[in-house]
């Protein structure tokens, strides 16, 4: 996978919104929704960096693969 990218849906722009409003304890929840999108696509749960982009009228999910990187 290089780079996946998809446009969040309604539950995930809200837990975003307030993530980023600065409410804490929201990153499980929010890397869940991503997760559960990537099983819907059938694509393993492999290391990746994911990155949230602000549109017009949400958010854009970008997911890149990390296999190589090191830590």
């Amino acid at each position: 996978m290089d780079t996946l990218t998809w446009p969040a849906g309604a539950e995930l722009c809200a837990l975003l919104l307030r993530y980023y409003r600065g409410e804490a304890g929201l990153w499980g929840e929010i890397i869940a929704c991503v997760d559960q999108e990537l099983a819907h696509r059938q694509l393993p749960p492999a290391p990746r960096h994911v990155r949230f982009r602000r549109t017009a009228d949400g958010y854009l999910v970008e997911v890149r693969s990390a296999e190589g990187y090191r830590v």
